[in-house]
């Protein structure tokens, strides 16, 4: 067993093993330098900290560094050797949390069920501000107001993936994403339609989610996360996470499943084309969930029938319609899908800004010898040609917008992987997976918010932050003083009603926004 050494700093407690020593022909040589432990966080436990553990418990037996619990991420204190800095970036964070509050969505944050809750705010804060890497979070924290918002923050790089994997066990998961589900129900709207489909999240580091995936001709090593949107809103409901090799057609009745489960009626899916097998659509028939999507070109037969029935009179004046900028040629027919040939509608169409398009790119590679007359000639009768399916019998003016609200889901990914920080993982083991998918997906619904508000402008979400960190402040002993921001800045906070504070006042419950100039006692000026 080592004998652990403890000494005393600056009124800070810390703890070492002493350097070993023996002799050698009277000389006395060293065996060992020793080890530093770090400060000491609970002596009778052997709780440490020091910057490459992070908190961590020392077993003196054998000499293991074990994970300290999560009952300490708050505990430690504030390095007394490192001079804080007084003057912080203000706007950007502050506006969030202002954000983060009008919302209504504290309530959700503060649900998950982690006990440092500065250490979660914090990392919502990086999530949605920041785009780097989870291991300089410190370096963000300590120059940004988030510090004096929630001062009992430990991101560490080793407490972080501790509160990852704390935040991504299944049931603290399975609790957001109801607490998330009745805020959506409650403050956004209760439509059960929805929009289903997956993305990959490319991932080296070897555990049973990773696998070798081949989607749509793409070899990747992956995790595969399939995503519900909510259809009129475009916030998301839920997520799953499958090994990248798993298919999409196999995915879809799980998830609807798992959206019953939260209880979320499901009465009508948005699919992408791989979702269409003849038992997906068996499944949804015989739930009596009405669906819409486009036909893959596997589904030979089906294509051919419909081909044969619409195209010798689809581009005729009746079948034209407009779609936004574009004019489009839509024919309707029934046909007979699932195992039980169930009556569904086909929507045959003709886009003439795709077909010039597409014939335009194959005579180029035909030019070039890069394809075949024959395989020419294909391509220039397929030009422009899409197959839309659905238990519904849309109007063929009405069958297009409602296809390409399917572009909420799209957006929504693209968010998640842009501003919401999805991607790319830095990811070891699964807990820490849906820890990291959790925070994205509170990223992104704030995001999704302030994007709807901002729609009535020209301004970006990225501009506005930039702006907006441009605001300072001073930190004082009683108080935080924030400067004045910029005449844009003051723009931003009246576009989302926030009040700008003129100080925050250090209070036994936190700091607390002052809008007006402290009150002066004539007895003490």
């Amino acid at each position: 067993m080592k004998e652990i050494s403890f000494y005393n700093v600056k009124g800070q407690l810390y703890a070492k093993i002493a350097a070993s020593s023996y002799r050698e022909h009277g000389v006395i040589k060293k065996k060992d330098d020793g080890v530093y432990l770090g400060r000491v966080i609970d002596r009778d436990n052997l709780v440490f900290s020091n910057k490459q553990h992070g908190i961590y418990k020392y077993d003196p037996d054998t000499g293991n560094i074990l994970p300290a619990g999560e009952e300490y991420s708050s505990e430690l204190k504030r390095d007394k050797r490192k001079r804080e800095r007084i003057h912080l970036d203000f706007g950007d964070a502050y506006f969030l949390s202002e954000v983060i509050r009008k919302m209504k969505y504290d309530t959700v944050i503060n649900s998950l069920p982690y006990r440092n809750k500065d250490t979660l705010n914090t990392m919502i804060q990086y999530y949605v501000l920041q785009d780097k890497a989870n291991c300089h979070a410190q370096i963000w924290y300590d120059g940004s107001v988030v510090n004096q918002l929630y001062p009992k923050a430990n991101i560490t790089s080793q407490r972080i993936s501790d509160f990852l994997r704390s935040i991504g066990r299944m049931d603290n998961v399975q609790e957001f994403f109801r607490n998330h589900i009745e805020w959506i129900k409650k403050n956004i709207c209760d439509d059960p339609a929805i929009l289903i489909d997956s993305t990959g999240l490319p991932n080296n580091i070897h555990f049973p989610l990773t696998a070798v995936s081949n989607h749509n001709g793409k070899i990747s090593r992956e995790v595969r996360m399939v995503t519900m949107v909510q259809r009129d809103s475009g916030y998301p409901l839920m997520f799953r996470v499958v090994p990248g090799n798993v298919t999409d057609v196999s995915t879809i009745t799980y998830s609807i499943q798992e959206l019953f489960m939260h209880k979320i009626r499901t009465d009508f899916v948005l699919i992408d084309a791989g979702y269409f097998t003849a038992e997906n659509i068996e499944q949804l028939y015989g739930a009596g969930i009405e669906y819409l999507t486009r036909l893959p070109a596997r589904n030979r037969t089906l294509c051919s029938e419909i081909l044969e029935k619409c195209l010798p009179d689809l581009r005729k004046e009746k079948n034209l319609c407009k779609y936004q900028d574009r004019f489009v040629y839509i024919s309707r027919t029934e046909v007979s899908v699932g195992l039980k040939s169930h009556k569904a509608y086909a929507y045959l169409g003709y886009d003439i800004d795709r077909a010039s398009d597409e014939s335009h790119k194959a005579l180029k590679n035909a030019s070039k010898g890069k394809i075949s007359e024959h395989e020419l000639q294909k391509r220039l009768e397929d030009a422009g040609l899409f197959i839309i399916i659905s238990s519904l019998p849309f109007q063929k003016e009405e069958i297009l917008p409602t296809y390409y609200v399917r572009q909420i889901i799209e957006q929504y990914f693209d968010i998640q992987k842009g501003s919401s920080r999805l991607t790319p993982l830095r990811i070891q083991d699964e807990d820490a997976l849906m820890g990291h998918l959790v925070l994205s997906m509170i990223a992104a619904t704030i995001n999704i918010y302030i994007m709807n508000v901002m729609k009535k402008y020209s301004d970006n979400r990225e501009a506005m932050f930039m702006t907006l960190r441009n605001q300072k402040c001073l930190v004082y002993k009683t108080q935080i003083n924030a400067s004045e921001a910029q005449a844009i800045g003051a723009e931003y906070y009246k576009k989302f009603n926030i009040r700008l504070p003129v100080y925050l006042e250090r209070t036994d419950k936190g700091l607390k926004p002052r809008y007006d100039l402290p009150k002066v006692d004539p007895d003490q000026a």
